[in-house]
């Protein structure tokens, strides 16, 4: 069975010397399949905070995820 909060999307951004770059909009599942590298960023699950333009690391997101 496959956790809920799998389905949610996240815009995955990576972190340069010219700032943020997007990589992809994909649900969260996918994100964090991604390889975990630390210049990668992740918007919030949570629409309104993700309008806001909050971002969270991997970590954060995996706990987000694991609570949902």
């Amino acid at each position: 069975m496959e956790c809920k909060g799998a389905h949610f999307i996240v815009e995955v951004s990576v972190d340069g010397v010219n700032g943020r770059r997007a990589v992809g909009i994909m649900n969260t599942r996918q994100a964090l399949e991604l390889p975990e590298l630390p210049s990668l960023s992740y918007t919030h699950p949570d629409p309104a905070k993700a309008a806001a333009g909050v971002v969270i690391s991997r970590q954060e997101l995996a706990g987000y995820i694991a609570s949902h």
